[in-house]
């Protein structure tokens, strides 16, 4: 199992795409460990992270990590709210505060078995077989 360094880390975004209704947030992340499908992890922007004085600050989200290529992390993201939103308003060079993967990965099936998948949304992007 893939295993988070034991704190938070804060990342640089190199980009954000626009994949229909979602967005996919890129963060360089070189000294990540390889997540195993189903992991995740928690993300929270590390500026305008929450309101004002009377306002509740946006907490720390859990995102499937959609996958990772050479020393980015890709998350796919949903604006369905304040803390998401304000995730999805990132650009190249803002930061992120990033703790993870997290949670137990899984396993294709073995002895020939076919896995099958069945999910719907942003959280779908942490279940890829390897």
């Amino acid at each position: 199992m893939s295993q988070a360094p034991f704190s938070r880390r804060l990342l640089t975004v190199t980009g954000i795409d626009e994949l229909g209704a979602y967005r996919v947030l890129r963060v360089a992340d070189p000294g990540a460990p390889e997540p195993e499908p189903g992991q995740f992890a928690m993300l929270a922007a590390a500026e305008r992270w929450g309101g004002g004085a009377d306002e509740r600050p946006y907490l720390p989200r859990a995102f499937s990590i959609a996958r990772r290529l050479g020393v980015e992390s890709h998350f796919l993201l949903e604006d369905v709210g304040p803390g998401t939103r304000r995730l999805c308003e990132l650009r190249g060079g803002e930061q992120v505060w990033a703790l993870g993967p997290l949670g137990r990965g899984f396993a294709a099936p073995r002895d020939g078995r076919r896995p099958i998948l069945a999910g719907g949304g942003a959280g779908i992007a942490g279940a890829r077989p390897r």
